[in-house]
């Protein structure tokens, strides 16, 4: 049996859209990218960019080119991906565009 952890934002959103948050999820058929956080059922997912202010990987050249790859295959493949420092992960802000993109991936599959 798998032990499930406690993440403050997939509670939010379940509690204001009734919709699961996996961490960690494996979103193309072919490569192994994953979404830090992820909503299959809506395809909405939350990427936490780290090391902005740092000269993290999803900065330097390198990382920067393979990020844009993979968010633009997310793109062909259905994905609304969401954008985060860390630091605005928990934030009313980022919360509510959330919200606001499962809604709008509600209202366009009816």
């Amino acid at each position: 049996m798998t032990e499930q952890t406690y993440s403050p934002l997939s509670a939010l959103i379940h509690k204001h859209t009734g919709e699961e948050v996996v961490e960690e999820y494996r979103f193309h058929p072919s490569r192994d990218w994953r979404f830090d956080f992820a909503i299959p059922s809506r395809r909405v997912a939350i990427e936490v960019e780290g090391g902005a202010f740092n000269g993290g990987r999803h900065i330097r050249p390198e990382g920067y080119l393979r990020d844009m790859e993979k968010y633009n295959e997310a793109a062909v493949c259905g994905w609304c991906v969401i954008r985060v420092l860390p630091a605005e992960l928990l934030t009313f802000k980022t919360v509510r565009l959330v919200i606001r993109a499962v809604l709008f991936q509600l209202t366009s599959d009816s």
